[in-house]
């Protein structure tokens, strides 16, 4: 059975993986691990009802198809449930520290680059983040039909005393997307709650990077990282 790395992509809504070809996902499959890029519910390309369900489920249902994912890739024997680890950037870097948070029985360890920590900052920063622009009341797509949803019940940077799981934390120092204060509040609270991260920050790098050896700095950093806390061998 392989190991797996989950790796969620940014967004979330309306944005989807397609099949073609990844930088990240090509290099961890050609380092030994089976990578799955989920389209969970609120992404784009399936239609509007589908995309529609992604309302009010940040940390939530659309948390629940990524570990549904695993739980289906276990069932029919193609991955090692004890050797799952997940990664993404952006809204995939939050997913990716929530999954390692709310679900350590799943996720063995986990990647950011540039991820959410605090969705009330993130959004009071840029409300456009999680769909764009003209794309229906925002608020309504956060808190959908609820009247008891607290984003800080599913903000990595709130949550983070529950970590108990290695987590990499990766942002650049000029992300006009998500900034770099997510990152810095990620790191004081952990520091404040007595857990441990391994972090990395670019000092020329924004959402993404501009500078091929910052690039090729983080691809080591995540190679790195699985190795010692997620081995292919």
């Amino acid at each position: 059975m392989l190991p797996l790395i989950v790796h969620p992509h940014g967004g979330p809504y309306g944005v989807r993986d397609w099949d073609e070809y990844d930088d990240m996902v090509q290099l961890l499959a050609n380092r030994g691990y089976a990578v799955v890029q989920p389209n969970f519910r609120g992404s784009g390309g399936f239609g509007e009802s589908f995309e529609l369900l992604g309302n009010g489920q940040i940390g939530r249902a659309m948390q629940d198809d990524l570990d549904d994912v695993v739980a289906h890739l276990v069932e029919q024997g193609t991955v090692d449930p004890e050797r799952v680890c997940i990664l993404g950037s952006s809204y995939g870097g939050f997913a990716a520290l929530w999954g390692a948070i709310r679900n350590p029985e799943i996720y063995r360890c986990a990647v950011s680059f540039a991820g959410v920590t605090h969705f009330e900052r993130q959004l009071h920063f840029n409300r456009d983040f999680l769909f764009g622009r003209n794309r229906g009341r925002w608020w309504d797509r956060v808190d959908g039909d609820q009247t008891n949803f607290d984003l800080d019940d599913v903000s990595p940077a709130v949550q983070v005393s529950r970590l108990t799981r290695p987590v990499l934390l990766v942002h650049g120092e000029e992300d006009n997307v998500v900034p770099y204060d997510q990152y810095e509040l990620m790191v004081s609270r952990a520091q404040s709650a007595g857990v441990e991260l391994e972090t990395l920050s670019f000092e020329e790098a924004g959402h993404g990077f501009d500078k091929p050896e910052d690039e090729q700095a983080y691809y080591d950093a995540v190679v790195d990282f699985l190795v010692r806390h997620n081995p292919a061998d």
